[in-house]
């Protein structure tokens, strides 16, 4: 097996364990014809040994920089969706538009979705909206970011979600805010590292509003 098989099995392995939207984005959008390219540059890189004697024509050099190429080619590819992916939905998250004072509307985004970006401890926060989960629950790097104290926070309070059991740390939340739209003491909860791909707005949040409601392809919140 040739190392650049080595670095994209590290590559991947990594990035599916480390990075919590590179299984979603791969497997849940429609780019998912990238992992077709993954695959091929696997097993290219796996079977090096036999494509080189069937490529009898190829210096061994070439032969190595082809798959060299091929590798670095799946590497940049897939972070180059990763970056479109995010910043597309962070584009989405900011389609929180203000009616009137204390009322926001917010468009269903590209993937079915409604997300906005909330204010939590003077922090911005991005948020998917799921009616689904009781409470709002946050994932452990946006706990982090928000300067909550997640080293001193018992996880110990089982909660099932959309990726299966696991354990959270509940606390209150001082207030959340989605544009003009804020909420006091809000029930909230920390995920353990790794375990939600996205930070859960939920109904600890939505039954605390005076209306929530869905027409079409929009939502409306109103204080």
């Amino acid at each position: 097996m040739q190392i650049w098989a080595v670095i994209l099995i590290i590559y991947f392995a990594g990035a599916f364990l480390l990075r919590d939207n590179f299984s979603e984005m791969l497997f849940k959008t429609d780019e998912a014809w990238w992992v077709a390219l993954i695959a091929i540059g696997l097993i290219g890189t796996a079977f090096a040994g036999a494509i080189r004697n069937f490529l009898s024509f190829l210096s061994e050099e070439r032969h190595r920089l082809i798959f060299a190429f091929t590798a670095l080619f799946c590497i940049g590819g897939i972070e180059f969706l990763n970056a479109q992916y995010t910043h597309n939905a962070d584009q989405n998250a900011t389609a929180a538009l203000a009616i009137v004072p204390g009322e926001i509307e917010i468009q269903r985004s590209w993937d079915g979705h409604f997300r906005a970006i909330a204010q939590i401890n003077h922090t911005d926060v991005g948020l998917l909206i799921d009616t689904g989960a009781s409470l709002v629950l946050l994932r452990h790097d946006d706990a982090i970011r928000m300067h909550l104290p997640v080293d001193t926070l018992d996880f110990s309070t089982p909660l099932t979600t959309a990726s299966g059991r696991s354990f959270v740390a509940p606390l209150i939340l001082d207030s959340l805010s989605i544009g003009d739209v804020t909420v006091y003491n809000v029930r909230a909860a920390v995920a353990q590292q790794g375990a939600l791909h996205s930070s859960l707005l939920g109904m600890s949040f939505l039954e605390n509003l005076h209306e929530a409601v869905i027409q079409r392809n929009r939502m409306i919140l109103r204080e």
